[in-house]
Formats: structure tokens, C-alpha cells, sequence
């Protein structure tokens, strides 16, 4: 519900413009509020009694960079902030669902299906919190947002940095008691292990409508938080041991949020093929009333709260309004129902336009899903016509729709992302195996099921328990690997361990070539290649040294006979240097401007400043004969690939980051920019809506119409046109 302003709210924080009150507290006011361009926001403030306070506005500091931390996929995106305003505020996307809170009250508990997929994104939310060291300690079911793309954490008034106590007085508890662990309930220490429990907590109110601790007066709910059991009658059984190990009283007795996310086994499946029908309607609903005309600002009210109801007269959205409102869902629910509900129904789940002409600013599905290997290897999934195969907790291979993000298969069975490789039909994988001596033995693997089956090759002079092993690319005629001959280790390579590059007949399994590679010096995690790929009778291969150093080799396919190499200099991550385009004539890569190297003999073919020399341009991409690249601070630019002449230009985008290749569509191409995922028409460059989407590297899926975002702890598909 929204609320008018009263005469002494002020009218403009920023660049932003508060249209209505949200709620309010304590702390401050919350706001719904637009951009000049349209944009819906919820705008939070702090009290102006409250700004002069150096402690308070140290938390409202941090808890502006733990929503920066969080991001935009498992919380609220932030837009902008000013911390340090003499009303210090912070800008960040309107979430289009109810609470949790609400929407158990409103439509009753969740059943088992939606309490897992839930609780699995959630943990998913807290990993990510975890690993930069920051703890949420007020998770309660009204901190929890339900869209259709999945459950948004906010509010991090008293998160804080794991073991930073120095915002929270000694003996004091900061927190919601019906939600708080016993630590935090006695003032002492609260860890991720804590939110842990919190979580655990909240999941028991999604399956029952009631907290594990009951409810009452704050200092009954801290006695049974301390002492009690919980309450878990109503859970469905299954999660009743899982819920009860992670409500434990002992810190040390809990799992962590990945071991959680484990043992509630997620159904498949997008999360809004999970939520009850009415759940979605009220999404629904609150998504067109963004769009209906504002209550009016009135006199100041008494103090004592909010009116009980304000008068609205229902206003259409225009298109622009809803591709500048913030949330993901907004598109896909103003004034269509609930559009998640219906397309279950539909064959092929998710379309991918808008039929206007421009992107659809639309997240269509969003799984948790680990990013790769651990071995600092590119998060690119593997492209077959009707699936990807993403890095599932940095093992084993897990196997989406990409139209729809339906999990098809995952299997223990296939271990280690770097040794699994595809020619866009079959799936090829090292059989690995406990026995020391086993030979490296590569099976095909069903894409149909995920089952290793038949025995492409069985090679008896290599090892197949070296983890080290990759397989680097594969056509209908090679596939190349890597493997090692030596005892193995499990904690990196070792100094007496030889290994080699090889290629072989996928159709036979007949090793064409062999070529030695240099020893690596005893705990050493660097892999030799950080991509490979043949271009018709070239292979191309990205090769690194043992001290991080770069280098581009191209090879004959099918002899394996070197043909030159040349360095990979520059300053950025290895993945970024990395990232090299290859078309039938040219290698292109980022060097002092856009490089193109001829791939026979790699002699440079043109090298492109742009218009500025020194300007930095991120790795390039190349398709149908011209090469997209973004110029940091400049925006993308397009040039021929075989002359290198300029074809277009962006210029003032100043928001542009060059640290990713372009992903190139069939009407734009995509690039990141610090506001969103920018989009250019592929034959102008005129820029065009942003997709609403979060950090990741990006990737298309031509057969699904599919734009493939990896994320550290998520997968997601948005519309590719």
C-alpha cells in the first residue's frame, strides 16, 4: 500500500523524486520514488534527528555496502546513494512482491516444494553475503521479498562485517527475538552460523505459518531461543532433520549455507513454478499498481502512523514506464496477470521479446549453480542445441534448459568442469578414477541423461587420477586434451609429474599427435590452458606459464606442428587477456586497441586505435565478419574483420566497463556497462534499453534465443535478439 507524503517530506533526494510513502520506523522513512527518465525506486532515509549521530550513520553506511554486496539477483538492486547527505539516503530497485510475512498470512503456509526451492536460493543469498565476510543477523520472514524470479534479501540496518563488534554494545541483542539465534539472543558473537539458524527458522514459518520459538513477549521468545527445543510440528517429515541440524544451539552443530542448500534437494524447475497460484496474482497486482496515480501529498499525520486507506485512481502504464520501473518482474506482470502462472501452461516456458523492437528488460529464469572449476577457469557453459552444462559446486556438470532454466540432470558420476568438453552434439568427459595407476581413459557422455557410457579412448602411458587432466575443445574430427604421467597429488601438481597436449580421433580414438609440456613445480594449481579451440585446420589455444604470464599459440590441428605464439601482455586477469575471437582468416585480441593477427603465420593483419589512441578496449567477439568490442568509458564500437575499418561507434559512455567480451545477437549486441546490461543495435550501434541484469559474464545461446548469464553462485537467461 502506498501512502501520501506529508508537506515537510522533502521533494527530491538525489536524483530522485519521492511520489509516496512507503512505511516507516525509527530509523528513517521509506519511500517509492521516480528518476527523471521514469524510473521506480524505493527510496530509503534516516531520520534527520538520527544523521548527526556518527554511529548511526556508520550503519546506514553498511548496511548501504551490504546490499551493494548482496547484488541485484538475490537482493534489491542499489542504483545510487548518498550515505554521507546531510539525510543520508539510499536508492535501490522497487521489489515487485509481497513479504513473506505477507504472503503467509495472506494465502497460508508454502508447501514442501516451495519451502525447498526457497530455502535453496536463500542459502544461495547467504553464501554470497558469507564469502565477503558479511552477516546479515535479522533474517525474518518481513526481510524476505517473493518475486517470480526468486526470493530477494533486504534490509541490512544491523548487518555488519564477520567479527566486527564495535557498532553493538557488549551484552546487547540487535535483532528480531523470534528470529535470532541463541548467541545472538545472549549479546554474544553472531556468525554466519547464525544466519544459519535464523534461515532455519524462517523456513519452519514459509512450511507452517509459525516460528520454531512461537511468539509472545520478546523475553519469553529469548528464553525458548536459549533453552528450548523448536517447535516443528507441521513440517513436512523429509524436512524436519534438516531444519532441526540447522536450529541447533551450538554454532559448531550447524551446516553451513552450501551444506543446507544441499540437503534441502531444490526441486527443478524456475522458482515460480513453485509459488502457489495466489502468491503470483498478488505479485501480479502489486506490479500494475506501481503504475496507478499517486495518493496526493497531505498534511503531516499525527505520529502515531500511516492512514488505514488512501484512494487511488487506476492510471495504464505506458511501455516506457515499464521498462523503467526497477524489478525484474515488472515487464512480464503489469496489466497481464500473473504471467509466471500462465506460462507454465504454455510449451517452450518464457518468450524473449517484447515484439517492439527493442530488448526485453526481463529476467526469464534464474537457478543457483556454482561458477567453475576452482581453478580460475572461464564460467562458459557448454552450448549444445537443446541444453547447457554449467560447473555445479565446482565438480560435477549440471545440465539446464536454457529456454527455461529446467534442471535436466546432474551426476556425481562426472566429475571436474575442466575435463569435460562438447562439439555442440556430444559430451566428452575424463573417466576418472580412484586407482593410482589407472590409464586417462575419455568416455562420451549421454547429453540425454548425463551418464558416462562408451570408451572413446584408453590411453595407458597417461594417468586418469590427476586432477590437472582438461580436455580443451572438441570437432567432429579432434578432440584435444591435456594429461599427465607421474604419481598424483591432491593438492596440486608435482615437480616429477610429466605432461602433454594431445589430440584425437573422437571417431576412433587414435591419438593423432603428442607434445610435451613443461613441468610445473610441486603445489602449482595453474593449468596450462585457459582455452582452446580449432578454426578449421588451426588450433588456437591460449597457454599459461607457471608465474601467471599469457601467451596466444596456434598450431596445426592435425599434426600438432607449432606455427608461432605471441605474448598476451596487459594488467587485467588472466580471463580477460584470455578471451581472444577467431573467425577462418584472423585472431583478434585487445592489444593497445584491437589487434588483427593473421592466423596462418600470425602476422598483424590492421591493429585499431579508435579515435582516441590509448584508449582501452576490453576482449573482443566476432561474428559475420565484424568484430564488436566495448572502448572503456567510450561505449561499443564495430569494425570490419577483415580491414578493421570502423563501422560504428559509440561515444560519451562513460558507464561502459571493458573487462568482457561482447555477446553478439541477431539484432543487438550486449556489453556491461555500471548501469545495466547495455544493448546496441548491431547495425547502427544506437543504443537501446537496457536489460535489468545482474554482474555476470554473458553468453548466447542461438538455438533457445537465449542471452546465458553466469554469475559466482547463479545461472540465469535473458531474451537474445
Amino acid at each position: 500500500m502506498f501512502f501520501p507524503l506529508t508537506h515537510d517530506d522533502p521533494s527530491r533526494f538525489g536524483g530522485y523524486r519521492p511520489v509516496a510513502r512507503l512505511g516507516g520506523g525509527g530509523m528513517g522513512t521509506v519511500y517509492l520514488a521516480r528518476a527523471a527518465d521514469g524510473q521506480t525506486v524505493a527510496l530509503k532515509t534516516m531520520h534527520a534527528r538520527l544523521a548527526a549521530d556518527p554511529v548511526f550513520r556508520s550503519r546506514f553506511r553498511l548496511e548501504t555496502d551490504a546490499a551493494r554486496i548482496i547484488g541485484p539477483v538475490h537482493g534489491a538492486r542499489v542504483f545510487d546513494a548518498d550515505p554521507a547527505a546531510d539525510i543520508p539516503w539510499l536508492a535501490t530497485e522497487y521489489v515487485l512482491g509481497p513479504g513473506l510475512d505477507q504472503a503467509v498470512s495472506a494465502h497460508g503456509a508454502f508447501p514442501e516444494p516451495t519451502v525447498r526451492a526457497l530455502g535453496a536460493l536463500l542459502c544461495a543469498a547467504l553464501v554470497q553475503l558469507h564469502r565477503s565476510d558479511v552477516v546479515h543477523r535479522d533474517l525474518k520472514p518481513s526481510n524476505i521479498m517473493l518475486t517470480v524470479d526468486g526470493p530477494k534479501v533486504i534490509d541490512f540496518g544491523i548487518a555488519r562485517a564477520d567479527g566486527d563488534d564495535h557498532l553493538t554494545r557488549a551484552g546487547a541483542a540487535a535483532g528480531t527475538p523470534a528470529f535470532m539465534s541463541p548467541e545472538q539472543a545472549t549479546g554474544q558473537e553472531h556468525t554466519a552460523s547464525g544466519d544459519v539458524f535464523a534461515l532455519a527458522g524462517l523456513l519452519t514459518y514459509a512450511a507452517t505459518g509459525r516460528g520454531p520459538f512461537g511468539a509472545g513477549q520478546p523475553a519469553d521468545l529469548l528464553y525458548r531461543v536459549r533453552y528450548a527445543e523448536p517447535d516443528l510440528t507441521g513440517v513436512p517429515p523429509a524436512l524436519v532433520p534438516v531444519l532441526a541440524r540447522a536450529l541447533g544451539k551450538a554454532p559448531a552443530d550447524r551446516p553451513s549455507a552450501a551444506d543446507l542448500a544441499a540437503w534441502l534437494e531444490p526441486p527443478g524447475g524456475s522458482f515460480s513454478e513453485h509459488l502457489p497460484g495466489t502468491v503470483l496474482t498478488d505479485i501480479a497486482r502489486r506490479a500494475a499498481a506501481v503504475f496507478a496515480e499517486m495518493p496526493r501529498r497531505t498534511a503531516p499525520d499525527d505520529g502515531e502512523g500511516f492512514p488505514d486507506t488512501v484512494v487511488r485512481t487506476a492510471a495504464r502504464p505506458s511501455r516506457r514506464g515499464v521498462l523503467a520501473a526497477g524489478g525484474a518482474s515488472l515487464l512480464a506482470l503489469a496489466g497481464t496477470g500473473a504471467w509466471a502462472w500462465h506460462d507454465r501452461q504454455r510449451p517452450g516456458g518464457a518468450g524473449g521479446s517484447t515484439g517492439q523492437g527493442t530488448p526485453a528488460a526481463d529476467l526469464l529464469w534464474q537457478v543457483p549453480s556454482d561458477s567453475g572449476s576452482g581453478r580460475d577457469l572461464p564460467s562458459a557453459p557448454l552450448m549444445l542445441e537443446d541444453r547447457i552444462l554449467v560447473a555445479l559446486e565446482s565438480l560435477m556438470a549440471q545440465a539446464l534448459d536454457p529456454r527455461t532454466g529446467r534442471f535436466l540432470w546432474s551426476d556425481e558420476d562426472v566429475f571436474l568442469f575442466h575435463q569435460m568438453t562438447t562439439d555442440g552434439k556430444r559430451v566428452y568427459a575424463v573417466g576418472y578414477s580412484l586407482e593410482d595407476d589407472a590409464p586417462y581413459v575419455v568416455r562420451a557422455v549421454d547429453p540425454a541423461t548425463g551418464k558416462a557410457g562408451a570408451t572413446v579412448a584408453r590411453l595407458t602411458d597417461l594417468r586418469g587420477r590427476l586432477f590437472e587432466s582438461q580436455l580443451l575443445c572438441a570437432t567432429d574430427t579432434v578432440l584435444l586434451g591435456v594429461g599427465g604421467a607421474g604419481r598424483p597429488s591432491t593438492d596440486g601438481f608435482r615437480k616429477d609429474q610429466s605432461w602433454f597436449l594431445f589430440a584425437l580421433d573422437p571417431r576412433t580414438g587414435d591419438r593423432l599427435w603428442t607434445r610435451a609440456l613443461p613441468t610445473r613445480p610441486d603445489g602449482s594449481e595453474r593449468l596450462h590452458f585457459l582455452s582452446g579451440r580449432v578454426e578449421g585446420d588451426h588450433l588456437v589455444l591460449v597457454r599459461q606459464a607457471e608465474d601467471g604470464g599469457l601467451s596466444l599459440t596456434v598450431h596445426e590441428a592435425r599434426t600438432g606442428t607449432p606455427l608461432w605464439d605471441t605474448p598476451l601482455d596487459g594488467d587485467g586477469p588472466a580471463l580477460d587477456r584470455a578471451a581472444v575471437a577467431v573467425d577462418a582468416q584472423h585472431v583478434y585480441l585487445a592489444a593497445d586497441g584491437l589487434v588483427a593477427r593473421r592466423l596462418a603465420d600470425g602476422v598483424v593483419a590492421w591493429h585499431h586505435e579508435g579515435d582516441r589512441p590509448g584508449t582501452v578496449h576490453g576482449p573482443p567477439a566476432v561474428k559475420d565478419g565484424v568484430v564488436h568490442a566495448a572502448a572503456k568509458g567510450q561505449g561499443l564500437v564495430a569494425v570490419r574483420a577483415g580491414t578493421g575499418r570502423t563501422v560504428w561507434a559509440q561515444t560519451g559512455r562513460a558507464d561502459m566497463e571493458a573487462d568482457a567480451p561482447p555477446t553478439v545477437g541477431t539484432a543487438y549486441v550486449y556489453g556491461e556497462s555500471a548501469t545495466g546490461l547495455a544493448a546496441a543495435d548491431l547495425r547502427t550501434g544506437a543504443v537501446a534499453q537496457p536489460l535489468k541484469a545482474a554482474r555476470g559474464r554473458y553468453f548466447a545461446h542461438g538455438p533457445s534465443g537465449r542471452l546465458i548469464a553466469r554469475g559466482e553462485a547463479y545461472t540465469a537467461g535473458y531474451p537474445l535478439l
